[in-house]
């Protein structure tokens, strides 16, 4: 792979591709071939500037797509480094299109990456740049350049946008996991009783959200759990969560959304049997604990106050 960057661009000085800039990346494969480079490098050259659209096909090999892939990123951290950011129609380097084909690269070979730090790489691969935004900040309206794609890359597959926010809400730098919470979202929204769930845990949001001032942690104190349905809302969390864990650990979010079902009857006998806001402040603070660890726990997969009903 080093070997295929090295020589990555050497066609675009050749006459083949003065002439016939369409033939760029494929002229560096034949001319590899030609001079007895190894065959990985060769593929990789062929295919580095691929897919070249939506529809584009993608590299066929692994090789191709490791440099097509560390090709596009280079592009958008130094373009974005800088200022040279698409506005409106506006994208003269194409860096829209280098997005999404480093989204369709991980997403469609399922690689397990995290796209900040293949960023933040990119950004470490230059030395001497007069930047005009600083690596935080340039990766930061990068990532937000990579969420605007992904979003709209979902939308045209038919994701509501609701279900793309919720599950994106948790971060998505890790491209291909973020659709496997896509997906089950997808799917668990199309249930009958998923606006039930939604209103129940967006319930629990929605007041955990009005407590940022609030120092809390999750930790919740067994002694002051009084009523019942606190109680069983307790055991009924505690039983879910090493679950949870472990089915998050291989990535099989439609499981952890079924248990939403076994956990859905307990938080709503909670908020029907027990005042969160009440007078007393331990008792106040351990009820919004316990609320805060169930929204912590369901942030793995969602954030389910992005939903309206």
């Amino acid at each position: 792979m080093r070997r295929a960057g090295r020589l990555s661009k050497a066609d675009l000085v050749s006459e083949m591709v003065y002439e016939f800039d369409d033939l760029q990346g494929k002229m560096g494969g034949i001319y590899a071939r030609l001079k007895g480079e190894n065959e990985t490098v060769a593929q990789a050259l062929y295919e580095q500037y691929l897919p070249a659209g939506q529809d584009s096909p993608l590299p066929s090999s692994m090789a191709g797509a490791i440099l097509s892939l560390a090709d596009k990123l280079d592009n958008l951290a130094g373009c974005f480094g800088l200022g040279m950011v698409p506005t409106g129609a506006a994208d003269p380097y194409a860096l829209r299109r280098n997005a999404l084909g480093a989204c369709r690269i991980i997403l469609e070979l399922g690689l397990k990456i995290d796209v900040a730090v293949l960023l933040r790489e990119a950004q470490n691969g230059y030395a001497g740049v007069n930047w005009k935004f600083g690596q935080d900040e340039a990766l930061e309206k990068l990532m937000d350049f990579f969420g605007q794609r992904l979003r709209a890359y979902w939308n045209g597959q038919g994701i509501e946008t609701l279900v793309i926010e919720a599950a994106m809400a948790p971060g998505f730098a890790d491209i291909h996991d973020t659709w496997l919470r896509v997906r089950a979202l997808a799917e668990f929204s199309r249930e009958a009783d998923f606006e039930a769930s939604v209103l129940t845990f967006k319930r629990a949001a929605n007041i955990i959200r009005k407590q940022s001032d609030q120092d809390l942690s999750g930790t919740v104190r067994e002694e002051l759990l009084q009523s019942d349905a606190e109680k069983s809302f307790w055991v009924t969390l505690t039983e879910i969560e090493p679950v949870w864990a472990e089915l998050a650990a291989v990535a099989d979010y439609p499981r952890m959304l079924s248990r939403l079902r076994i956990l859905r009857p307990a938080v709503d006998a909670f908020f029907d049997g027990v005042m969160v806001m009440c007078d007393d402040l331990a008792l106040r603070a351990n009820r919004l604990n316990l609320l805060y660890r169930l929204i912590t726990a369901l942030g793995r997969v969602a954030d389910f106050g992005k939903f309206q009903v």
